[in-house]
């Protein structure tokens, strides 16, 4: 890539309560996006993938994939729009991704207005961000979805209520697959176990609970555990975190000006 090509990157930087209504239908963009969380949750879309971002993620979505999102409390973000001529990532699929401390260093560098970058040592910014971008391993909030008729009976199911506990062999049954079957097709379709892919899901909805200050008995009860206890020690082991303390941390957003 020509570093000294001058190509624009409109950058932005906001506050929202909530996204925007028209973030909440299916749509696409004609520049690549790139959406860092400072602070709070979002939950993301597209056809064949759902995605949770908290504090300190990000996801990468390349130029005009079909995507759609929601904040489930107020939310501080830096989001770029990049040119397709910029956007050096040969992957076309959005990726949701845990942020490294260089990617959020030239999130900050890029974004600082009051300190233009000529284009040259932008576009070279941009390089940089892209390839930490690439290496970062995709985040374990992301859920894939699967094509196969009877695996999106069983994955739709979960996804309305997560609580459900029936094994494959009983999933099985009901959408008319032998549990052999469901078991290969999981591991096809979405590279996980189907106990690996519920517990993701249990994971997302969890943070959604706590982005909403939801008590631990009133996730237990959406998540199907048998206790408030039992759902902070399950969150504890497979988020390496306290629900009070990420409780508190998204409840405590600062007011920031939108400018």
């Amino acid at each position: 890539m020509d570093q000294t090509t001058n190509y624009d990157a409109l950058v932005i930087e906001r506050v929202l309560d909530r996204v925007a209504e028209e973030e909440n239908l299916p749509h696409s963009h004609p520049l690549g996006q790139f959406v860092l969380v400072n602070h709070g949750v979002l939950y993301g879309h597209t056809p064949d993938q759902q995605w949770l971002l908290k504090q300190g993620m990000a996801v990468w979505i390349p130029p005009d994939k079909i995507h759609w999102g929601r904040a489930y409390n107020r939310v501080d973000l830096t989001v770029f729009y990049i040119t397709p001529e910029l956007c050096c990532l040969p992957a076309s699929q959005i990726k949701p991704l845990d942020s490294s401390l260089l990617i959020v260093a030239l999130c900050e560098r890029l974004a600082n207005v009051k300190q233009p970058l000529t284009p040259a040592r932008r576009n070279s910014m941009l390089q940089m961000l892209f390839e930490e971008i690439e290496e970062q391993p995709e985040s374990n909030l992301s859920l894939p979805l699967p094509k196969d008729s009877r695996l999106k009976k069983v994955t739709c199911s979960l996804i309305d209520n997560p609580a459900q506990r029936r094994s494959l062999s009983e999933w099985g049954s009901l959408v008319g697959a032998t549990e052999r079957t469901l078991a290969r097709l999981f591991r096809k379709e979405t590279g996980m176990r189907y106990t690996e892919w519920h517990n993701r899901l249990l994971l997302t909805v969890a943070w959604q609970g706590l982005a909403n200050g939801l008590s631990n008995g009133q996730i237990s009860a959406m998540l199907g555990f048998s206790s408030g206890d039992s759902f902070g020690h399950w969150f504890r082991r497979v988020a390496d975190n306290c629900p009070g303390r990420v409780r508190k941390c998204l409840q405590d957003s600062p007011l920031l000006k939108v400018d």
